[in-house]
């Protein structure tokens, strides 16, 4: 036999068909047997609870024979299986509108048989068709693309159905009795057969891979069996669907009867549904597919576990009711499509094998059947059962719905437990999921990620790049990592430095250190730095091994990253680069490394280095290296700025202020009001003598050896420089600050100079 191999371009190609499908399907579904629309139709037939679950089982009890019809699709084809029967069942379904002539000839007794005979030649229909629409559809849309497939589809659906059942609401609510309904009916039905022209132009499966013989089924299904993940995927699924399905089915009843909302109104809250699917559809499919389906699966759980609290704390009878039913509808949207979007991801490309997957699916097929019929069945005798409860307890209403929502909570936290153990190897941590939307700016990384997969240009490529640094979300992980390797140099730049704004993670750092081993350029300075400000140990390796590269500013740019990663075991290396670097400029670099790693063995070395050195601004970074030696590096830094702008007068404030803080006798404070008269009539020289003069008499044997070294250091500068340098000044201040905080006493002459702050 000659098979024709369809080419994942042919398939990709073609699938606009499969979304059309998927839009006029919708319609047909909405219409006719699915949604509010057909549970207000039960209850026009004048149906109780029981019945109308009963009907709402019959379709997905269908599914069970699921088993027994793989083989005849298997030979016969997936999508010729398919579609037969795809467009059989619409004929079926025509039989409704005969409904009431029968319901007027025979009454509404016989219509309950009726309408179950129809439906029972429906399901059975649609059981033959879905067993070769799952295996089909797996084949032919491409695993790679499948969430967003499916969020894509989604997405068409959701609007279409948004705009039908505004249309069906006004329908409904204008008309009276089973006409209205018909109407509706003859629409769905005739949609549904352009929906089955359009799935006929999606490409058929590989002959080649379909064909397998009957005993190759059974043996897949016995293995399928025997597959305990499989089977723990298909319990976690069962209960989540009784969970959902048992109370979702009757939320329309339930909207009317006990909330107290019209026809009209109850059909209108779909759209609420559908507006949540529609705003968050792509989002979950493009999670899917990024961090795998298992935390998306935990999330929408928990979501779904919100709705049935929800609408037992509704308002009953209430000008708020519609509101909040609307804001319920909206969550329960976003919740159902991301446990569809997720579920069904998982299915396909976690829980069954590609080459026994007609078995698999129709395992899953009948499970799934027998699962989604078990619930609206159950809850139907569980209202029946439950009719006569109505009572107060305090502000919340016990009704026949209250066991609905109790048992939807206890199945749905069971699920969420077993998803939670679920094995998915491709998948993110939940935990590390959940964080992405809660760190950073979320909103703002969204928008980034979407104006960069559409960006062409440089310049927007470089502007969005940065933006995704500056939301600081893990959700821009992929894209930033994509970006270093962007054929322009700026991009791949700013996207390192924005992944050094980031917050720390794994799968950036290893990025970073991966670029890092290949030979050094020039971007290997802003790799060093952005290193350092992620914070991963993991980095101090590689950096270590930069010391030594023989690139002098790279050198320099690996000690002040391996500073920032709090590196003391490096200390002995960076005090031998300080001391043989031959670059003052570098040697700076070295300093501060010491300083942030608080190496004060060095200190002697830091202040030989600011004797040295000529540019102002370098020689306040030394000075900062030695504040934060000596401590909180606050003090230094607060003053800066003040210093350079007003030095003398900027000096004497700060010696007053210093004042404030101990009480000293009569002579020690006319020499620390002197030092501050000096610098304050503009004579830095008599002034720095003074404050020297102040530090002398400072009793060192109450100092810290860190304090005492700084303070001996910042005495030999004023000698030698006087007011000139005031990185000295604010050197001595800083020290003073510290000393008088530790509560050090200074004596003079026997007196005692205390410290205000308590000890």
């Amino acid at each position: 036999m000659t098979t024709t191999t369809i080419t994942e371009v042919d398939r990709i190609r073609r699938l606009p068909w499969l979304v059309v499908g998927d839009v006029l399907n919708i319609t047909f579904v909405l219409f006719t047997f699915s949604g509010p629309i057909f549970v207000l139709f039960l209850d026009a037939l004048e149906l109780d609870n029981a019945q109308i679950g009963f009907m709402l089982s019959l379709v997905p009890f269908a599914g069970i024979i699921a088993p027994f019809v793989a083989p005849v699709a298997i030979r016969y084809g997936y999508k010729r299986t398919f579609i037969t029967f795809w467009g059989i069942r619409k004929f079926v379904i025509a039989l409704l509108l005969l409904t009431p002539a029968i319901t007027l000839r025979f009454g509404p007794g016989k219509t309950f048989y009726w309408v179950a005979g129809i439906f029972f030649a429906f399901a059975l229909c649609r059981a033959f068709a879905e067993a070769g629409s799952y295996p089909w559809k797996k084949e032919v849309v491409p695993d790679s693309i499948r969430g967003k497939f499916a969020a894509i589809s989604s997405m068409s659906t959701t609007i279409t159905s948004i705009i039908v059942t505004t249309g069906a609401s006004f329908v409904i609510d204008a008309g009276t009795g089973l006409n209205r309904f018909m109407i509706l009916i003859a629409i769905g039905i005739a949609l549904g057969l352009l929906g089955v022209w359009a799935y006929s132009h999606v490409p058929a499966e590989d002959a080649g891979r379909r064909l397998q013989p009957h005993a190759g089924h059974l043996r897949g299904m016995w293995q399928a069996l025997h597959d305990k993940d499989f089977i723990f995927f298909l319990a976690a699924l069962g209960l989540a669907t009784i969970g959902g399905t048992s109370i979702i089915s009757f939320v329309p009843l339930y909207m009317k009867t006990q909330v107290g909302l019209s026809e009209g109104n109850v059909v209108l809250l779909s759209i609420g549904t559908y507006l949540g699917a529609l705003i968050t559809s792509y989002l979950w499919g493009w999670a899917a597919d990024r961090y795998g389906s298992q935390p998306v699966m935990q999330t929408s759980l928990y979501m779904m576990l919100v709705l049935p609290v929800a609408w037992f704390l509704m308002p009953r009878h209430s000008p708020m009711s519609i509101a909040l039913a609307m804001s319920v509808a909206f969550l329960a949207g976003i919740a159902t499509l991301a446990w569809q979007i997720s579920w069904m991801r998982y299915l396909f490309i976690n829980a069954m094998p590609t080459e026994q997957r007609s078995s698999y699916t129709a395992l899953y097929y009948a499970w799934y059947g027998l699962v989604s019929g078990l619930g609206p069945l159950l809850a139907g005798q569980i209202l029946d059962l439950s009719q006569n409860i109505g009572t107060q307890f305090f502000i919340f209403t016990i009704d026949a719905y209250t066991s609905l929502f109790v048992l939807s909570v206890t199945l749905l936290t069971v699920s969420s437990v077993l998803v939670s153990r679920l094995r998915s190897e491709d998948a993110t941590p939940f935990r590390r999921f959940a964080g992405m939307f809660v760190r950073g700016n979320p909103v703002r990384a969204m928008q980034s990620l979407i104006q960069y997969n559409l960006s062409g240009d440089e310049m927007t490529r470089l502007v969005v790049t940065e933006r995704m640094g500056d939301a600081k979300s893990l959700l821009s992980t992929n894209e930033l990592i994509e970006a270093m390797n962007d054929p322009s140099f700026n991009v791949r730049y700013q996207a390192i430095n924005s992944i050094g704004r980031m917050p720390s993670d794994p799968e950036l750092v290893d990025a970073l250190l991966a670029m890092l081993d290949e030979s050094p350029s020039e971007l290997s300075f802003v790799i060093t730095r952005s290193l350092g400000r992620l914070g991963d140990k993991r980095a101090i390796k590689p950096l270590r091994k930069l010391l030594f590269s023989g690139y002098h500013l790279l050198e320099a740019n690996s000690a002040r990253a391996l500073a920032m990663l709090g590196d003391v075991e490096s200390i002995p290396h960076l005090i031998e680069k300080l001391n043989n670097e031959p670059s003052p400029t570098l040697r700076v670099a070295y300093a501060t490394a010491l300083g942030k790693l608080h190496a004060t063995e060095a200190i002697a070395d830091l202040f030989t280095l600011l004797r040295q050195t000529k540019a102002e601004v370098l020689r306040g970074e030394i000075g900062l290296a030695l504040a934060r030696m000596a401590g909180d590096e606050r003090y230094y830094m607060q003053h800066w700025r003040s210093f350079h702008a007003n030095p003398e007068t900027a000096t004497a404030q700060a010696i007053l202020a210093l004042q404030k803080l101990i009480k000293p006798p009569k002579d020690a404070t006319t020499l620390v009001e002197t030092c501050a008269h000096h610098f304050a009539e503009g004579n830095p020289a008599r002034g720095a003598a003074s404050l020297r003069e102040i530090l002398e008499q400072w009793p060192t044997e109450n100092l810290n050896p860190t304090l005492t070294a700084i303070l001996h250091g910042c005495i030999r500068g004023l000698a030698d420089f006087g007011g000139s340098r005031l990185e000295y000044i604010l050197l001595s201040l800083h020290i003073l600050d510290l000393a008088m905080r530790e509560n050090v006493i200074l004596r003079e002459d026997g007196n005692e100079w205390l410290s205000d702050q308590p000890r």
